[in-house]
């Protein structure tokens, strides 16, 4: 199961984004600078940008959240078709996308939330890299899976 480099890349992120959803980390900050609480209604019910024992932070949603579940369920269920390389090829390429939604529908609320309250200072965090580097290695397991299937091929030819 674990013996060609898709799987590995394939487990990866698998544990991204069970990190990711277990940790739920904060892609953003923000600061309010002036004292005011800002109440949640700016935005969506879930978000929040400030109150009195957090400082701010950009919490999932709940698509958010099935995109994350789908990543990680369909990259653990692509290690386990390494017979069917096919499919293992399409599920890669669809965590890949997935992972790519995922980033945009953070950059979306992102940009949501500090342009529905300019007088609060924020900036994204670290924790964005994470779906960015779950759609690389996604991809790069869709690329070792055609290898394989290539040099598959070219052994078939030879015999």
């Amino acid at each position: 199961m674990i013996q060609r480099i898709q799987s590995l890349y394939l487990l990866l992120v698998f544990l991204m984004a069970t990190m990711m959803l277990l940790l739920n980390p904060n892609f953003a900050k923000f600061n309010n600078t002036k004292e005011a609480a800002i109440s949640a209604e700016l935005h969506f019910v879930n978000k929040h940008y400030y109150n009195q024992t957090d400082q701010g932070g950009m919490p999932y949603d709940k698509l958010n959240i099935i995109i994350l579940v789908s990543m990680g369920l369909g990259s653990l269920y692509a290690i386990f078709l390494f017979k069917k390389t096919e499919l293992q090829k399409k599920i890669s390429l669809y965590v890949s996308l997935l992972s790519m939604v995922l980033l945009g529908s953070l950059v979306i609320d992102f940009m949501k939330m500090s342009q529905d309250a300019p007088d609060i200072s924020s900036y994204p965090s670290i924790h964005g890299i994470w779906p960015f580097a779950c759609a690389v290695l996604s991809a790069l397991a869709w690329a070792a899976i055609r290898r394989d299937e290539k040099l598959l091929k070219s052994m078939d030819r030879i015999r």
